[in-house]
């Protein structure tokens, strides 16, 4: 079966970011990994990673969803404002008290882009960026037809 994880890019607060993420969708870190702790001769692929920064994330939201991440400064800041800004993780939920509880907790601290709200197009839908920088499309569906 083919899958598609999403992967975030942090300049340095991968750690924090993935511990509000575990908290907002009731998930668990399976793994939070530090450049530290990776052997000598791998470091040199990453440039200007400090030892507690985070190498690899893994944060299990349920069975079928996963989201990867790590600390990656160099990497970062090349691709900032490029192809890093042209993306949303879409989240689909299965209650209408669902999507206003995730909305607003990915609120705090963030920037609301659309209030969440009923749409001609869905019955709930609203875009947020978090204090990450990471832009959200929270909607629910009482159909479910989408």
């Amino acid at each position: 079966m083919l899958t598609f994880t999403p992967y975030l890019v942090f300049k340095d607060n991968c750690e924090e970011a993935f511990r509000f993420y575990e908290e907002v969708f009731r998930g668990e870190i399976l793994y939070m990994g530090r450049y530290k702790d990776m052997p000598e001769e791998t470091k040199r692929f990453f440039p200007g990673s400090a030892d507690e920064q985070i190498m690899h994330g893994t944060l299990k939201i349920n069975s079928q969803t996963v989201l990867m991440g790590n600390d990656n400064p160099g990497t970062y800041e090349k691709v900032r404002g490029t192809f890093m800004n042209n993306f949303f993780l879409y989240v689909s939920t299965e209650n209408q008290a669902d999507a206003y509880r995730i909305f607003d907790e990915l609120s705090k601290g963030g920037k609301i882009v659309m209030p969440i709200a009923q749409t001609f197009w869905s019955s709930h839908y609203g875009i947020v960026t978090d204090k990450f920088g990471i832009s959200w499309k929270i909607t629910f569906e009482s159909d479910r037809n989408t």
